[in-house]
């Protein structure tokens, strides 16, 4: 089931993002989501636990896919594309979404590719030294 995070989600969202990530958002950052206009913060919710969350924000046509993670016991089952097409169906006015992801993430990029994604270009240094982030955009 997806469904609207809330803060009483957060322990299960920083966990999946601990375990994916090697600079994970801070709870900060999550509790500052909940506070934004224009952001979409959804969870895949399975057997009463989060297996899932994606941050969308969006403004008129334009989006960016802030956050998407799964769990690694819920990984390649779909979660991640449906949380996506989600927010998708939700912002039938958006026509371009774009991204960063690391460039060493083949799955997720595999993933995003699947979704339509194209490369754009690079950014050197996005996640640290010598961690550059792969941009991408999707033109609906």
């Amino acid at each position: 089931m997806i469904r609207d995070a809330r803060p009483a989600d957060l322990e299960q969202i920083i966990a999946i993002e601990h375990e994916n990530f090697n600079r994970p958002w801070s709870e900060i950052s999550f509790l500052n989501e909940f506070k934004k206009n224009k952001c979409d913060f959804l969870v895949y919710e399975e057997n009463g636990h989060v297996a899932g969350y994606i941050i969308f924000w969006y403004i008129l046509d334009e989006a960016e896919l802030a956050n998407i993670a799964v769990g690694k016991k819920h990984q390649r089952k779909g979660i991640a594309a449906k949380l996506f097409n989600t927010c998708l169906k939700k912002h039938p006015e958006v026509s371009m979404i774009y991204l960063e992801v690391d460039k060493t993430n083949t799955g997720a990029i595999c993933l995003y590719e699947r979704l339509g994604f194209k490369t754009t270009g690079n950014i050197k240094n996005y996640y640290g030294k010598d961690k550059d982030a792969q941009r991408m955009a999707l033109s609906l």
